[in-house]
């Protein structure tokens, strides 16, 4: 595949968010841990393949002569100082533990799957046999509403401490429904893979960039990034980009610094990224959320119960906020639209999720409306059958026949050969 072209340089910004409800994120230019320079990373290209490349640099100015040096090569796409992007999970409390005989006990506080339809999409798909990669901060497969399906998608960053915000992104794409325990994800069947990009500190860019090129080449379908800032990294504008360039939909959290100065984040405002918002418990629009013209649709955002890693044999649920939680609902979505139409390209299948939304009355910036997920499963299914190319047949061939030999005289004393049959069609 050709690299993707150079996006338009954004003056580089340090980021100073005061962060709403629920889980945020935002992203300052980041020294080395060890405070012996700036980071710079770039995005080569190798046989049409992404690697990243990283530099370390004295201090600014010199920091700023790689970038130019790094940019100046043909075979790179992009050069940055390196970004942080920093996840900032708000818990709401916990939720009551309930037994319910053949139930998930948290199911009746889910009201977010009454709110975007998930359960009559369900008759048609749940999602079996499509891969939602989840970009954070490492997912718990023990998690019993995740069993059996969580695949190791790399670890990205150092350490190995999970947190707890990757799990509960999961369970809000995939927990599985009627297995008795947590509550349910919008597409309870599909697979998990757990592509570990933050540490507790932050989500640096070039694990981010390094996430996103693994999870291509693993076969996700559709790429979950719970995590955003204000700067503009041309790094990961690029691995954006691959990842759209080879048919994987990326879906992103669009921010909740929406009553704060409501800047564009990224990577949700990337060029081809499904940017989400959020609405409040009330189904009114959430006013911390992030609205703007570059949001494609919203999904509830406030108190929606998300399982959390195991501790001392038990797996807890909370009811968690923000649009780190809404946008995986979309996530899942894409997921169920691309298993009704599997040939759908990334544009088509947002343009479903667009299309599809129940309109509200919330005023500009947060998109086409709330996610219908239903509404869009049986748009994409319907234009899949419309559209599907014809079967093809090939005709049995005539059945061969042999035309007899014709008569042959022979004169006394001559020998004539044999005719050949002849053979028609």
């Amino acid at each position: 595949m050709p690299r993707p072209a150079r996006p338009v340089a954004v003056s580089l910004a340090l980021l100073a968010l005061v962060l709403g409800p629920g889980s945020a994120a935002r992203a300052v230019e980041a020294p080395p841990a060890d405070g012996t320079g700036v980071v710079v990373d770039a995005l080569r290209w190798v046989d049409g393949e992404p690697q990243l490349e990283t530099r370390t640099a004295t201090d600014a100015r010199s920091a700023g002569r790689v970038v130019r040096e790094l940019e100046a090569d043909p075979d790179v796409t992009s050069a940055q100082v390196r970004t942080t992007y920093r996840l900032d999970p708000v818990g709401a409390g916990t939720l009551p533990e309930r037994t319910l005989l053949a139930s998930d006990p948290y199911l009746s506080y889910a009201y977010h799957l009454d709110s975007v339809h998930a359960y009559p999409a369900w008759t048609t798909t749940r999602g079996a046999g499509l891969t939602v990669a989840v970009l954070d901060s490492g997912v718990d497969a023990t998690q019993p509403d995740l069993t059996d399906r969580v695949r190791d998608g790399g670890n990205f960053a150092e350490g190995t401490d999970i947190g707890e915000h990757g799990t509960e992104v999961a369970t809000v794409v995939a927990g599985a429904y009627r297995n008795a325990h947590g509550a349910a994800g919008v597409a309870p069947e599909v697979e998990i893979l757990a592509v570990r990009v933050c540490t507790p500190l932050g989500c640096p860019s070039n694990a981010v960039v390094e996430g996103i090129a693994a999870a291509v080449d693993a076969g996700a379908d559709v790429l979950n990034l719970s995590l955003g800032g204000e700067t503009y990294n041309r790094t990961t504008a690029a691995a954006v980009a691959y990842a759209i360039g080879k048919g994987v939909v990326v879906v992103a959290s669009a921010g909740n610094s929406g009553d704060q100065g409501n800047p564009l984040e990224y990577p949700a405002s990337y060029p081809g990224v499904v940017s989400v918002s959020a609405s409040a418990r009330d189904g009114s629009a959430a006013p911390w959320a992030q609205h703007n013209d570059l949001v494609d649709l919203s999904a509830p955002g406030e108190a929606i119960p998300a399982g959390e890693p195991g501790s001392a044999g038990r797996y807890p649920y909370v009811p968690v906020s923000g649009t780190s939680f809404s946008a995986p609902q979309v996530a899942a979505a894409a997921a169920l639209v691309r298993a009704v139409a599997p040939r759908a390209t990334v544009a088509e299948v947002e343009a479903v999720l667009r299309s599809t939304t129940t309109p509200q009355s919330w005023g500009p910036g947060y998109g086409t409306g709330m996610l219908d997920v239903a509404a869009a499963v049986a748009k994409a299914r319907t234009t899949a059958a419309a559209t599907a190319p014809a079967p093809t047949t090939t005709p049995a061939p005539a059945p061969t026949t042999t035309t007899p030999a014709p008569a042959v005289t022979v004169t006394r004393g001559a020998r004539s050969a044999r005719p050949v049959p002849v053979v028609r069609p």
